[in-house]
């Protein structure tokens, strides 16, 4: 899997204008606790670099990022995403842009309803997730929301997750 992502990395990041390091911080889910009652991790700290292919005010651009996180249940998870989104300019220093990413993570299997105390393995989970940023010089603010999720066994609480970021 590491390698699979240091190849994409390097690969699309030949095509990337703006190159971004990421710090993941804090998560508020839309409930405290799992449906075990055990409480969710609210400060998924982590790091990731990200790209994108920027170069004009509002017209569609890509962005691809790498992250890796602990999770809402404290597990390493890996992140690879790709948002196509369209940034807006506010002022001379400021900008916000609108995008949906969308995502393939590598991560423990817990959420999948199980026995607690039941042997995790670790799976892909793709999904998106509408996002925002707001840009100030170097510095970015990003929000992106994933809704909640029930399909047959799968079980995922809704959350939203704020990360920064620093153009370099």
């Amino acid at each position: 899997m590491r390698y699979l992502l240091l190849m994409v990395l390097y690969l699309q990041s030949l095509y990337g204008v703006e190159h971004r390091l990421l710090l993941s911080g804090f998560t508020r889910h839309e409930t405290r606790y799992n449906t075990y009652g055990e409480k969710f991790n609210e400060e998924n700290w982590g790091l990731g670099y990200e790209y994108s292919t920027f170069e004009l005010f509002e017209e569609l651009y890509y962005s691809t990022n790498v992250t890796i996180l602990k999770d809402s249940f404290n597990a390493e998870q890996y992140t690879l995403s790709s948002a196509p989104s369209i940034r807006y300019q506010m002022a001379k220093h400021h900008a916000y842009s609108f995008g949906l990413a969308f995502f393939l993570m590598w991560k423990e299997e817990n959420y999948i309803r199980q026995t607690p105390g039941s042997d995790i393995d670790y799976g892909f989970i793709p999904g998106m997730a509408p996002i925002v940023s707001y840009y100030y010089k170097d510095l970015t603010f990003n929000i992106a929301y994933v809704p909640t999720v029930h399909i047959g066994n799968i079980e995922n609480t809704g959350f939203a997750i704020l990360y920064f970021g620093w153009t370099f």
